[in-house]
């Protein structure tokens, strides 16, 4: 099966491999200008062709196809309930739904059941994930261009917290920051939970705007300097340009101990921005936590493509 996160700046592939040797084989190809926004795929045959492209020079014959997708209308929550049958979880889940999306007729709408925290065994824990049908149909019409039989449509936030229970740390409470071409997704997973999901607005475009005009580059060579050079001074670039966003992150985190009376063990930096020299430790000095950047690019870009593969986890 294919596994497909189609993001601002590069469309991620995931091939399952028969042998089950971990993540497969990945493919990441640039993403056409102009062809999805928030999550919402506009020109459905220009990225139809750029799949299909990847499919023919690799040879893949595969026939079935799952989607990851990321947007800010994507709705993620753990929802708490009294001991119940399983019978009764739906009924009882409409009310709840209601005070998370008032609009549901709109929304495509599913749910899990989450294991028992230690300790509280009395409650159920159920996780509610969706995501806009306007955005959905979108990515069934893509299957259909594609020809390939679609298997399920998963988000961004439960396709990387599957990905990351495969893969990752159990222990202890990690904040996943996947900082993206124009946003950045922050995942919490507290001891292999699933603990909240926020979509930011910004993400590297924001930082290549802020390198070329402190040093005087166009924008494409401002890009090629962030991915190939180690950035003078880049420490004060965030500091003068960033300063908000990081709050952003604080804020998050203020709201997890708030919450919970934990804290942030470690972050796990991802996307295509994480190897920025000098971002690792400006992160580090900056939430005062250790800070990984995953060497292999297997886990920097293809979790989420890779989580939606994931059935049943």
């Amino acid at each position: 099966m294919l596994g497909i996160e189609i993001g601002n700046a590069n469309i991620k592939i995931v091939l399952k491999d028969r042998k089950n040797r971990l993540l497969g084989s990945t493919y990441l190809v640039k993403t056409p200008s102009n062809v999805i926004t928030d999550g919402k795929i506009m020109d459905i045959n220009t990225v139809a062709e750029a799949i299909r492209e990847v499919l023919r020079e690799n040879n893949i014959r595969e026939k079935r196809v799952c989607f990851s997708i990321s947007s800010s209308q994507n709705i993620l929550r753990e929802i708490t309930l009294p001991k119940m049958k399983e019978e009764e979880v739906e009924k009882a889940l409409e009310y709840e739904v209601e005070q998370y999306i008032p609009d549901t007729y709109n929304y495509v709408i599913d749910f899990k059941f989450l294991p028992p925290l230690e300790g509280n065994d009395e409650k159920l824990r159920v996780l509610v994930a969706s995501s806009p049908k306007e955005i959905v149909e979108k990515y069934v019409k893509l299957s259909e261009a594609l020809k390939l039989y679609l298997e399920a449509i998963d988000i961004y936030a439960n396709s990387l917290y599957k990905a990351f229970k495969k893969v990752g740390e159990k222990d202890g409470t990690v904040a996943i920051i996947d900082f993206g071409s124009s946003t950045t997704n922050v995942t919490l997973v507290s001891h292999g939970n699933f603990v909240l999901n926020k979509l930011l607005e910004f993400g590297g475009k924001k930082l290549t705007q802020a390198i070329a005009s402190s040093f005087n580059l166009e924008f494409d060579t401002a890009e090629e300097y962030k991915k190939t050079r180690e950035i003078e001074n880049i420490e004060e670039i965030l500091r003068e340009n960033f300063s908000e966003e990081f709050q952003m992150v604080s804020r998050i985190f203020d709201f997890f101990y708030a919450t919970y009376h934990k804290t942030v063990d470690k972050i796990l930096l991802i996307g295509g921005n994480a190897r920025l020299k000098g971002l690792k430790e400006y992160v580090k000095d900056y939430f005062k936590v250790e800070v990984i950047v995953p060497e292999e690019e297997k886990y920097l870009y293809f979790l989420p493509a890779y989580g939606c593969l994931l059935r049943g986890e």
